[in-house]
């Protein structure tokens, strides 16, 4: 399954055969240094259940604040955040997203830079999302335990000049995962 959500204005989940993308950059500190050693990564297979209030040793920070590597978990005492706030953890503590692309709308636009419509950059985050899991995950999406997540901008934060699209792994089973994705081959 892949998810996909558009900006700050509304959320939306669909269940497509395209990679999907969300607009959530992640701040935090996953690994990604030059060691040489093997990145690991364990999923636990419960599914997330509703937590009320921030997890233990996270920060509360905006969607558009997120960073490629950063790791976090969407509030779920407050679904209507989701597309403003998430909450970074380091990759070491479970978590259920992590950020691996954050990238720049450059796709088609009408004239003047108007909306070009959700669906036409929706396409595009999806397509450009999908193309970048596989340098980053080590394993092609089809046959990863990892699936992906974008969120886009919505004709809303358009209007606003957000042009930025966040492109995310979170576990497939549905449950938090330790460890970064970046290179994990799952």
């Amino acid at each position: 399954m892949i998810s996909s959500r558009p900006g700050p204005a509304r959320l939306g989940i669909v269940g497509a055969a395209v990679v999907c993308v969300s607009l959530a950059a992640v701040v935090g500190a996953c690994s990604g240094g030059d060691d040489d050693t093997t990145p690991t990564t364990t999923t636990t297979q419960a599914a997330t259940t509703t937590t009320t209030g921030i997890p233990v040793d996270a920060e509360a920070t905006g969607l558009r604040d997120l960073e490629v590597g950063q790791c976090f978990e969407l509030p779920r005492d407050d679904p209507g955040a989701e597309d403003r706030a998430v909450w970074v953890l380091s990759c070491t503590d479970p978590h259920t997203h992590e950020v691996y692309a954050v990238l720049t709308y450059d796709g088609t636009a009408p004239k003047g830079g108007a909306y070009p419509g959700a669906t036409v950059v929706q396409d595009w985050a999806e397509q450009s999302c999908y193309a970048g899991f596989e340098a980053f995950v080590g394993e092609a999406w089809t046959a990863s335990d990892f699936d992906i997540e974008t969120w886009w901008p919505s004709a809303e934060s358009w209007a606003r000049r957000d042009r930025t699209v966040i492109c995310t792994t979170y576990p497939s089973s549905g449950g938090r995962t330790t460890g970064t994705a970046r290179g994990s081959g799952a």
